[in-house]
């Protein structure tokens, strides 16, 4: 009775958790920017009203507007000018420019185009002979002597964005049939996501 009691405890323990860390993230996420914004929409509100007159949630939907906004004005030719040109002047600015390229990259990394465009999945021997690892081939390079390597994105777990970019010879890479979502889900939950992995080990 108490084995069965520990066993159902702890079935719902591992469906809760990620339930709670989900709406606490959520949660956290709205508060910060609605925290960041509000004083901003009050002051606005302020200056046309002469009233302050704020409601919870008011900065997240102003955030939300002004982001679709960004996104409309950078879907046309003159809004990609200004944006370049605005890029331009705050790339030129210490320290600042440091952050902002830093966030940039971290964004165009986890940007649906950039993931789609890692369709070739690989095994690589990483870090020693016989130690296999799930490799993104991001791009091909010709060596001397017409010799042929491709750049691998080897990501880390459970956190994808970050990880190595090593040079193979397309000789050591073992490709293997998985979609991209699949390497990544894989990767994130730590292996445990079942997958048909299956290879054949290249002879030595």
């Amino acid at each position: 009775m108490r084995k069965h009691l520990r066993n159902t405890f702890f079935t719902g323990l591992l469906i809760v958790i990620p339930l709670i860390v989900t709406a606490y993230v959520i949660y956290a996420i709205i508060g910060t920017i609605d925290g960041f914004i509000a004083p901003i929409f009050k002051n606005i509100i302020q200056g046309f009203t002469e009233k302050e007159f704020y409601l919870p949630g008011m900065g997240l939907l102003f955030f939300v507007a002004l982001t679709y906004f960004v996104g409309v004005v950078a879907s046309n030719y003159m809004g990609k000018r200004i944006l370049f040109y605005g890029e331009s002047i705050l790339k030129k600015i210490p320290f600042v420019k440091w952050i902002y390229t830093s966030v940039k990259d971290m964004t165009d990394a986890l940007s649906s185009d950039r993931i789609k465009s890692f369709k070739e999945i690989a095994l690589i021997e990483f870090p020693l002979k016989g130690r296999y690892v799930i490799g993104f081939i991001t791009g091909r390079l010709e060596g001397r002597e017409g010799k042929r390597f491709c750049t691998v994105f080897i990501p880390t777990t459970p956190n994808p964005t970050s990880g190595f970019l090593v040079i193979i010879p397309e000789g050591e890479i073992t490709p293997i049939s998985l979609s991209t979502e699949d390497a990544i889900k894989y990767i994130i939950s730590l292996g445990t996501t079942r997958i048909d992995l299956e290879w054949t080990e290249k002879s030595s």
